[in-house]
C-alpha cells in the first residue's frame, strides 16, 4: 500500500519542522520530494518502497535539476493566474 508509511513523522531539513511522509511523498507535484530518499534511508526501505510504487519515467523526475527559484515562482504565478480566470 502506498500510504503504509504516511502517519510517520520526520523533521524536514528544507522546512525546519516536522511532516508527515504523505507530506513528503506528494509535495511535488504529487511526486516525492526530491529529499526523500535521503531523509527517510533510516526509517524503511525508501529505495524499496520508491521503487515499488513509481513508474521508471516519475523517479527520473526526481533526478533532473531543480529549476531556480525564480522559475519556479513565475510558473506558479501563471498558474495561479489561469486558475483565477477559469474559475466562476
Amino acid at each position: 500500500m502506498i500510504n503504509e508509511h504516511d502517519n510517520q513523522t520526520i523533521r524536514c531539513s528544507k522546512l525546519g519542522h516536522e511532516v508527515n511522509f504523505k507530506y513528503c511523498r506528494i509535495m511535488n507535484d504529487r511526486l516525492p520530494c526530491r529529499e526523500i530518499a535521503g531523509c527517510w534511508q533510516r526509517r524503511f526501505d525508501i529505495h524499496g518502497f520508491l521503487i515499488g510504487h513509481y513508474q521508471e519515467e516519475e523517479l527520473e523526475r526526481l533526478c533532473l535539476p531543480q529549476k531556480p527559484k525564480i522559475e519556479a515562482l513565475v510558473e506558479l504565478m501563471e498558474k495561479a493566474k489561469k486558475a483565477k480566470k477559469e474559475s466562476p
